[in-house]
């Protein structure tokens, strides 16, 4: 069974990196940095008035989870910061303005950019003129993601789900944080991969989110973990390329550049695939 615990890509039979068990820092200050970011999500979570379960089942799961950052979708005229509710602003706030916080958040971006460098730059391409249009930033001043999810409650594991709403081809960065044995409960499950994976805490694992149906096994008794995620909205990425506008509106007011766009979907997966990078040139690189 393989553990997220040490860097290992996940690949195809071409040798293409699609998914990355990342690991972490060989650093125990990063593991001192992971420590801190549990306990403050843990009890100051409580303080704040954020319940440790749900009102009801959400798609992913009976936990509470608190987004942060831009997205867009539903209806949205255009990309908007989540509204993130009074009850549990400030403490959102507090919390991505925390050294630890901010320096896992950091390393996963790094990561990212370390294994799947071509799909970190059509991030960069899109997400920087992005922010420089709206006048927005980012939750954290080191990590290209637009938007993170803390997800609370002590007792953390997801239903069998896709995050439908991100970049089909885009990573989604995932940070196992608490007290719990990998081997007895908590694993992710890629379900088209077959694949069961130990994920041990402050380790990193990058999947395809919107493309790939994962959950988690139950914890075992007694043990407590919550996660945190970093994320892009494939709407993000395709307001800009209509030029900061809807489908629509690009229909309405250019319509050549509409039936190019609408002409190149079709090939639009392989364009995505074609981002991603192989063993042997990472290889090269170094």
């Amino acid at each position: 069974m393989p553990q997220s615990r040490t860097p290992c890509p996940i690949v195809d039979s071409n040798g293409v990196i699609f998914a990355v068990l990342a690991g972490r820092p060989d650093d125990p200050t990063y593991v001192e940095a992971c420590n801190s970011m549990y306990e403050s999500m843990k009890k100051e979570s409580t303080a704040a008035g954020i319940k440790h379960k749900a009102k009801k089942d959400h798609r992913c799961g009976l936990f509470a989870a608190c987004s942060y950052g831009l997205s867009y979708g539903k209806g949205q005229p255009m990309p908007l910061m989540l509204n993130v509710g009074d009850v549990c602003v400030k403490f959102i706030q507090w919390l991505v303005d925390l050294p630890s916080v901010r320096r896992i958040a950091t390393y996963a971006s790094n990561a990212f950019s370390l294994w799947s460098p071509r799909l970190f730059r059509y991030y960069e391409d899109r997400l920087n003129p992005l922010h420089a249009h709206l006048g927005t930033t980012r939750p954290f001043p080191h990590s290209i993601f637009p938007c993170a999810t803390f997800n609370f409650g002590g007792n953390v594991w997801t239903y069998k789900h896709k995050d439908i709403m991100n970049c089909p081809f885009g990573w989604c960065a995932i940070v196992a944080l608490g007290r719990f044995n990998p081997s007895l409960g908590t694993h992710l499950i890629l379900w088209e991969l077959k694949m069961v994976i130990k994920f041990p805490h402050a380790a990193t694992v990058f999947i395809p989110s919107a493309t790939i149906t994962h959950s988690n096994t139950v914890s075992a008794p007694g043990d407590e973990r919550v996660s945190f995620t970093q994320f892009c909205a494939r709407g993000l990425l395709r307001w800009v390329d209509y030029g900061f506008r809807t489908e629509k509106e690009l229909y309405e007011q250019d319509y050549e550049a509409y039936q190019r766009i609408q002409a190149g979907k079709d090939t639009r997966w392989e364009q995505g695939l074609a981002l991603y990078s192989t063993v042997e040139e990472l290889l090269c690189m170094v």
